[in-house]
């Protein structure tokens, strides 16, 4: 349960790292904060299959066999990305895969729960990754109009994300979540209310062009912050199988996060008004 979500990640990341050696800038390696958590998701597709089949919603057929193709295609993704071949596919159909989790999954759970901000936070989540798929699809195909649409909706996301901490300070800070922020961390709800106001500056940032790349550089370095300093913390303190999945778990997701973000800084470089 904890060794090929956590090998393939790793193993994905430093490969990633070596591959893109030559230019180590956090908007270049985008791509490798985006294939290592894809790697890291494919393991426990691998592993928990069974687990991962019931969140398939159940007028689906072969829910268990979709469990384990997802598995693939995030791993052919990761492979795509950090070998830096056919990436013109991969970010397409990562894209649409992403896409199809929140019309499949996520919009009707929302739709269903309208008063329910988890519903909400994991739609918005899924489609920003979805756009930091296609903020790398931009790239290859030389679309400034696809990379604009990408940021303008993560702008916005982050910008919603960021009022979301100061309604809930008590929450871990990162991507929005149920779980409250640990116990070792000094100044909790501080922590929060900052993330939050830099987040929704980032996000307004990201709504300006001429400041777009620095504004989502500047949040994927906040969130790969967080994941070094809050979320890899916590697998090592962890007592349990659960306890060190849930980190994994929380370190990917907001890694992947954070490669979102600087995705859209590389398809959307400064430019004048």
């Amino acid at each position: 349960m904890i060794f090929w979500p956590l090998a393939l990640g790793l193993s994905v990341f430093v490969i990633g790292i070596w591959v893109y050696r030559r230019d180590l800038r956090l908007i270049a390696i985008a791509p490798v904060f985006i294939a290592a958590p894809l790697a890291a998701f494919a393991g426990e597709h691998f592993t928990i299959a069974g687990s991962i089949a019931e969140l398939v919603p159940e007028w689906m057929p072969a829910r268990l066999f979709i469990a384990y193709f997802v598995g693939v295609a995030e791993l052919a993704a990761a492979v795509s990305l950090v070998a830096r071949r056919s990436m013109r596919w991969s970010t397409l159909f990562l894209a649409i895969m992403f896409g199809l989790f929140v019309l499949l999954m996520d919009l009707p759970a929302a739709i269903g729960n309208p008063g329910h901000r988890m519903f909400w936070i994991l739609a918005v989540r899924q489609t920003t990754f979805a756009m930091g798929a296609l903020a790398l699809f931009s790239i290859e195909v030389r679309s400034d109009r696809l990379a604009a649409i990408s940021r303008w909706w993560m702008g916005i996301a982050i910008i919603y994300y960021g009022f979301d901490h100061l309604l809930h300070p008590a929450l871990s800070p990162g991507v929005p979540n149920t779980k409250l922020t640990a116990s070792w961390v000094p100044l909790p709800q501080l922590a929060s209310y900052l993330a939050g106001i830099l987040l929704i500056a980032s996000g307004a940032g990201m709504l300006v062009r001429k400041y777009a790349s620095s504004a989502a550089t500047f949040a994927g370095a906040l969130m790969l912050l967080l994941t070094v300093v809050l979320y890899v913390p916590e697998f090592f303190l962890a007592s349990t199988d659960s306890q060190r999945l849930a980190a994994i778990n929380f370190t990917f997701d907001t890694l992947l996060f954070s490669g979102t973000l600087l995705a859209a800084a590389l398809a959307n470089p400064t430019a004048s008004l």
